[in-house]
C-alpha cells in the first residue's frame, strides 16, 4: 500500500472548494453556491462528474473546466492505492460456485429499480438533469469530440453525387440529441443547416420529425393518408368560395385522368387555410415576393398557381428570408415547411395557427407536452371536414 495525498472522497464540500482554490482555480461566490446547493463534495467528484456537470459548475469558463479536470486527475492518480493479495485458485473457484449470475440474483437491481433511483437522484441533485430538459435520450458514448466526427462525415457525404443514405441516417440519428440541445439553446437556423446539411433536403426534415415524434408509420405516410380523408370536403367547401377555385377547375378540366389525384391533393393544400379563415399567402408566396419572415414560407419559382397545382412548378422553403430547402412539388414543399416548425422549434404564427394546429393534431396526430385542448371554434371547423 502507498499513500501520496489524502483521498479525494474524504473531502467535504468546503474542504473540496479550499483544495480547488489551493490548486490555483479561483472560485467565485456563484460557483461556490452551486457546489454547496448540489452537495458536490469529494465523494461526488470521485464518483465522476460528466462534462455537462463540470460545465454547469464553471459555466462560461473553459479554462476553469479544464483546470478542474486536471485537479481531479491529479488526486485520482496520487491517492491511496490498496493492493490485495492474490486469492488461491482453489478458493477463488469455490467462491465463484457459490455466487449466482448477476442476471438471476435478486440482490441486483432491475431496470425499473435503476429508473426509480435515477429519478430520486435528479430530485436531490437537479444539476444532473440534462440542461435542455427535452426528454431526448442521449446516445451512449457521444460527446463533443464524437459528434464532431459524425458532423464531418455528414458534410462529406453531402458533397457526394451519390451519398450513402444508410450512413447519413445513422450519423443524423447519433447526433440527434446533441442537435436538439443546440436548437433548444438558440442556435440559428443558418448555423443549424450549415452544420447539418441534410436539413437542407425534404427527406432530411421528414426523417427528423420521425425522430422527434416517433410513430409506427412515417410522417409522410400519416400526412398523405390523413389528408386524403378530409380532401373531398376541403375541395367541396373551398371551391364554392375560394378565389383560386376557378384556376383549379380549369386545370382539372385540361388534365389527364392519371394526374387528377395529385392535382386534387395540391389544390386541397392550397385551399386548406381558407377553411380556417386564414390566408394561403401567409404560407405560399410567388416568385417576385420576398417572404422576409421568421416563419417557414414556401416561395413558388413560377408566378402561376396553375403550374403549382399541376405539380410542375419548383419551389423553395425559406426561414428568416433564407432559402433552407428546394422542393420539386408543392405538396413536398408544404410538408417540408410544416416539419420546419418542429425541427427548428418555431412557434406557430397567429395568422396560421388554426391551419397548422389542425395539421398537427388531426392529420399527423402529434400531441406535444403542454398542448392545450382545441378551442370550440376550431373544433367546429374541423367537424365540417369529417
Amino acid at each position: 500500500m502507498s499513500v501520496n495525498c489524502p483521498s479525494l472522497s474524504s473531502f467535504s464540500t468546503d474542504e473540496l472548494i479550499l483544495k480547488i482554490i489551493e490548486a490555483g482555480i479561483q472560485i467565485n461566490e456563484e460557483e461556490a453556491r452551486k457546489f454547496r446547493e448540489n452537495d458536490v463534495d469529494g465523494e461526488t467528484v470521485d464518483c465522476g462528474l460528466t462534462e455537462a456537470m463540470v460545465g454547469y459548475l464553471f459555466d462560461g469558463s473553459f479554462k476553469k473546466q479544464l483546470k478542474f479536470q486536471q485537479f481531479v486527475r491529479h488526486y485520482k492518480e496520487n491517492e491511496t492505492i490498496v493492493v490485495l493479495e492474490p486469492v488461491p485458485v482453489k478458493v477463488a473457484q469455490s467462491t465463484a460456485d457459490l455466487q449466482p449470475h448477476p442476471s438471476t440474483d435478486p440482490r441486483y437491481p432491475t431496470n425499473a429499480e435503476y429508473i426509480q433511483v435515477a429519478k430520486a437522484l435528479i430530485v436531490k441533485y437537479p444539476f444532473l438533469r440534462d440542461k435542455e430538459g427535452n426528454g431526448y435520450e442521449t446516445c451512449v458514448g457521444e460527446d463533443s469530440t464524437s459528434v464532431e466526427v459524425h458532423v464531418n462525415v455528414l458534410q462529406s457525404e453531402y458533397q457526394k453525387k451519390h451519398p450513402d443514405i444508410s450512413t447519413v441516417k445513422d450519423r443524423m440519428a447519433r447526433t440527434f440529441s446533441w442537435r436538439r440541445r443546440e436548437i433548444m439553446e438558440g442556435m440559428s437556423v443558418e448555423d443549424v443547416v450549415k452544420k447539418y446539411p441534410y436539413l437542407r433536403t425534404p427527406n432530411g426534415f421528414f426523417d427528423e420529425i420521425d425522430r422527434i415524434h416517433p410513430s409506427p408509420s412515417s410522417f409522410c405516410h400519416r400526412f398523405r393518408e390523413g389528408f386524403a380523408r378530409v380532401l373531398p370536403n376541403v375541395l367541396k367547401l373551398a371551391t364554392a368560395k375560394s378565389p383560386l377555385a376557378k384556376q383549379y377547375t380549369e386545370t382539372r378540366q385540361d388534365a389527364l385522368a392519371e394526374d387528377l389525384p395529385g392535382i386534387d391533393l395540391r389544390a386541397g393544400l392550397i385551399f386548406l387555410p381558407f377553411i380556417f379563415r386564414e390566408k394561403i399567402e401567409h404560407y405560399i408566396t410567388m416568385k417576385e415576393e420576398d417572404p422576409a419572415t421568421p416563419f417557414p414560407t414556401i416561395q413558388l419559382m413560377e408566378n402561376d398557381w396553375k403550374m403549382a397545382i399541376i405539380g410542375r412548378g419548383h419551389s423553395v422553403v425559406k426561414v428568416d428570408g433564407m432559402v433552407v430547402c428546394q422542393c420539386t412539388s408543392l405538396d413536398e414543399a408544404f410538408m417540408t415547411a410544416f416539419c420546419m416548425y418542429f425541427t427548428f422549434n418555431i412557434t406557430y404564427p397567429p395568422h396560421l395557427k388554426n391551419t397548422l394546429t389542425f395539421l398537427q393534431r388531426s392529420i399527423v396526430n402529434i400531441v406535444e407536452e403542454g398542448d392545450k385542448p382545441l378551442p370550440v371554434t376550431l373544433l367546429r371547423m374541423i367537424n365540417l371536414l369529417y
